[in-house]
Formats: structure tokens, sequence, C-alpha cells
């Protein structure tokens, strides 16, 4: 006769009861990450995580053997005047960060590690964008209209 435990679903709602109980977050937690990416972003515009499971595709041809993807996640940001959805694959040894600016202009994308070098790639005419190898790490993605004057908008800070 075999009897069955409670569920993964069951065990999981016990571990976060646990926690909340043994070390609960900050009641003013959500209110201090928001103020603090408020200072820290004065000169930049950030752009908002927006929720999405659509973006299957981006720059991707399926059953292609150059691609030999291990693993990939998809995300959308928005700002006032533009939406930028990512997509960050593991190729073979590497991990590639591409995606599309909509609308498309003339504008250069930055790829901003958190030990400050910067690369920099243009978009295309369609309004994509490619970074072959990214390193392991946080990251924050740029976008900058290339015009003079234009405001810096930036991501939150992105984990690859």
């Amino acid at each position: 006769m075999t009897t069955s435990g409670p569920s993964d679903e069951e065990l999981l709602a016990s571990v976060a009861e646990l926690w909340e109980l043994a070390d609960p977050p900050p009641a003013d937690l959500a209110d201090g990450v928001l103020a603090r990416l408020a200072v820290e972003d004065l000169e930049h515009e950030l752009l908002v995580l927006v929720e999405s499971d659509g973006l299957a595709g981006v720059r991707h041809t399926e059953g292609t053997a150059e691609d030999q993807e291990t693993g990939s996640w998809s995300l959308e940001y928005a700002g006032p005047d533009l939406r930028a959805y990512l997509r960050v694959t593991e190729v073979e040894d590497h991990t590639r960060l591409d995606g599309w600016v909509v609308p498309a202009r003339a504008m250069t994308v930055e790829l901003r590690p958190e030990d400050g070098t910067v690369q920099r790639v243009p978009l295309d005419e369609f309004g994509r964008f490619a970074f072959s190898s990214v390193s392991v790490g946080a990251h924050r993605l740029g976008f900058l209209d290339d015009e003079p004057g234009a405001r810096l908008r930036i991501t939150p800070p992105i984990w690859i």
C-alpha cells in the first residue's frame, strides 16, 4: 500500500509560511526599493518591466543548427515613448542578448554590466539589436536616441 504525502505546492506553501514567520520582509521594503531606484536614476528615465510571455522567436529561426539554444527567456520593458523587447539565450558556451525597440528609430543601445564597462550597438532600420556574448552578472540596458540632449532610458538591473 502506497500513501502519498503532501504535494509540491503544499510543501512550498509550508516553507513560505515558515519563512514568513521566521524572517518576514520589512513592512517598508517595497517603498524603500522604489525610493532607492528613484535616487539612483535621477538622470535617467527608468523603464518598467512588463509581464510578457509572447516573445519566443525574437530574431530566431526555428531549427537552425547555428543557434543550438539550451535555454532562453524574454523580457519586455515599457517607457512613455517606447517598448523594448529582449530575449536572453544560452547558446553553447555563451549568452546572447537580443531584441527590438518599438517604434524603430535612430538609437543606440548600451549594455552596462556592474563593472562599469559599456558596450554600444546601434538599432538597425527595424529597431533590432544584439549583443552576441554577454558576461554573467547584473546588467542594465540603456536606450539613447541619436539626437543632441536626448535623455537615457535605462532598465532596472537584469541578472544574466
